[in-house]
């Protein structure tokens, strides 16, 4: 079995992705410049626990967030997913909002596996949809 090694994500406001990740306890502990491959790298650990890879099947092809998705993107990943021990969320959120990301909703939702969720909105976040989430 092959382990994952890291995702790599193209920013363009290096110092806001720095400062939602950290919201979300993650920070640098490696730079390295590439000069081969024309970028500067910023390597942020993730904890040590198991994780999953999600794939996300539109139950109507036509409809819902993931269908749309796929029909404006096409096919690849949908969004990092963060989670936090049960009655944290409302309190990340809030450092989110106050921190000025854009949240999907205004209290989270009930998802997968009976978890509370929401979403930093891409717009907000360098293009990339970010899921927190804790146990319901």
């Amino acid at each position: 079995m092959a382990n994952l090694n890291h995702i790599g994500i193209a920013v363009s406001d290096l110092p806001k992705m720095q400062e939602l990740f950290s919201i979300l306890g993650l920070s640098a502990s490696h730079s390295e410049k590439v000069s081969t491959q024309g970028v500067m790298t910023h390597f942020l650990p993730l904890p040590v626990v198991q994780s999953n890879l999600e794939l996300l099947e539109p139950l109507d092809k036509q409809a819902g967030a993931v269908a749309q998705f796929i029909q404006k993107r096409g096919p690849g990943i949908h969004h990092l997913s963060f989670a936090v021990e049960r009655g944290e969320l409302e309190n990340l959120c809030v450092k989110l909002k106050t921190a000025g990301f854009r949240l999907i909703y205004d209290q989270p939702q009930p998802g997968a596996h009976g978890m509370r969720v929401n979403f930093v909105h891409p717009a907000s976040a360098g293009g990339i949809l970010i899921e927190v989430m804790e146990p319901g």
